[in-house]
């Protein structure tokens, strides 16, 4: 075990570490739980830069002055800790150990990858929480059920969490090395983006075979370690061609029921998988916006995808389907940024409205949270406005949108057009994809509520 553990942490020794293109700045609240007594929790899907993120802080540690013997990394991916998952004091004679090494009593900095792959990781976690006044924990996990089950309640209140997303199309343009892309560039690079989405690996390899080969394996992976093997399913057929579904028909209306019928499987199982495919962040159900929650679960709900190059390569052709990607891209911005978004339909449909109490300082991959009191904005995505038929439906949906949520403002995302529209004392913003993040977080930093 000493030689698994030594050959994760080779800053003890004075070796290099790989930290990649640094993303901290993307993530400033992270900065600012890493100073909180509460446990740092990083989720997300596998591949994120979850692992990255953890080993920037290391490096940011290190570079302002922290003893190197007072940081410890535990990645429980490693297969000698994966056979050790159902040891009770695995973790607590391991932390004991190097804890007795730290330097000047100081805060000792203890990380731990894929803490999902430890099932006593609440215990264990609880109790360096509660017994060591001197201890951080940050921890990292590539699965949302590990805050909902029991054993996770017992952390109610001592951590906080931030959701590690694949790039958004700023921090694309950053890993690029790109600052002020001409139009044109801009234009060409979103293309890319919106094909191939916006995981790290995939940023910066250049060839697209290759691009849509690693997807694939991701896309295996997130299926096999973080819905098959944890849940000990036995019909992988059913799962693998629900997945192949859901992920084919984004941004479409659908019910449990509909799809079990075109499957031939139970609506139960439809249910079950959908959920563990939203547990590990592949998948996130949209809902119809009503007052009443039984309303919202009984209506049909809409499904989108991680990451668009993910549907990409796992479904079907990019040149074909392109709105349906457009739509995906717009729903995970807003997914970053609020924790309440919905569709609303009633004689016209709108893509999005999204319901916050705070809508102002948004930073990138920060939610907008606590007690909602109402809509404040309300998107609608088409690839082009061109077609007037086209242009008159997207107008009805959002104004209708805007006229039940009494919205002053609304907007409609486009490929590449650009548009300022004035309508019955409201005004509909037409704005292309590339400038979608720029425009909406002045939008909304500018209301006041």
């Amino acid at each position: 075990m000493q030689i698994v553990i030594e050959s994760q942490n080779p800053w003890w020794f004075s070796k290099d570490f790989d930290t990649g293109i640094n993303r901290l700045s993307f993530f400033p609240e992270i900065m600012q739980y890493l100073d909180a007594k509460e446990i740092l929790l990083l989720t997300g899907a596998r591949r994120t830069g979850k692992s990255t993120l953890a080993y920037q802080l290391i490096d940011y540690l290190i570079k302002t002055g922290t003893p190197i013997q007072n940081i410890l990394y535990i990645n429980l991916d490693e297969p000698l800790f994966m056979s050790m998952r159902d040891e009770p004091l695995l973790l607590g004679s391991i932390v004991e150990e190097y804890m007795s090494r730290r330097k000047n009593n100081e805060i000792f900095y203890l990380f731990i990858d894929e803490i999902q792959n430890y099932n006593y990781w609440a215990y264990a976690i609880k109790t360096f929480y509660d017994t060591k006044k001197d201890i951080k924990c940050i921890l990292t996990g590539s699965t949302s059920s590990i805050l909902k089950n029991d054993a996770a309640a017992r952390l109610s209140g001592r951590y906080l969490t931030c959701t590690i997303y694949p790039l958004s199309f700023q921090e694309f343009l950053n890993f690029k090395g790109i600052i002020n892309p001409r139009m044109i560039e801009k234009r060409q690079l979103f293309d890319e983006f919106l094909k191939f989405g916006g995981y790290p690996r995939i940023a910066v390899e250049t060839n697209d075979s290759l691009k849509r080969q690693i997807l694939k394996n991701y896309y295996e992976t997130i299926y096999l370690k973080d819905i098959i093997l944890p849940n000990n399913l036995r019909n992988n057929s059913d799962l693998v061609n629900l997945l192949y579904f859901l992920i084919s028909n984004s941004g479409n209306l659908y019910s449990f029921n509909k799809i079990a019928e075109i499957l031939n499987i139970s609506p139960d199982t439809v249910k079950e998988y959908t959920e563990y495919a939203q547990n590990c962040y592949l998948l996130y159900t949209l809902m119809k916006y009503t007052w009443s929650v039984k309303k919202q679960i009984a209506n049909p709900k809409k499904i989108y995808a991680l990451d668009t190059g993910l549907i990409n390569a796992v479904s079907f052709a990019f040149s074909e389907n392109k709105g349906r990607l457009l739509e995906n891209y717009v729903f995970c911005f807003l997914n970053r940024i609020f924790d309440e978004i919905y569709y609303h339909k009633k004689k016209y449909e709108c893509d999005f409205v999204v319901k916050s109490k705070y809508p102002v300082n948004i930073r990138e991959n920060t939610k907008l949270s606590g007690n909602v009191s109402q809509i404040v904005l309300a998107v609608q995505v088409s690839l082009s406005l061109k077609n007037l038929d086209t242009k008159n439906r997207e107008i009805r949906g959002l104004k209708e949108a805007m006229e039940d949520y009494n919205l002053d403002e609304g907007y409609i995302v486009t490929e590449n057009e650009k548009d300022r529209i004035s309508l019955d004392g409201k005004i509909i913003h037409i704005i292309p994809a590339y400038s979608l993040e720029h425009e909406l977080r002045e939008h909304i930093t500018g209301l006041d509520l």
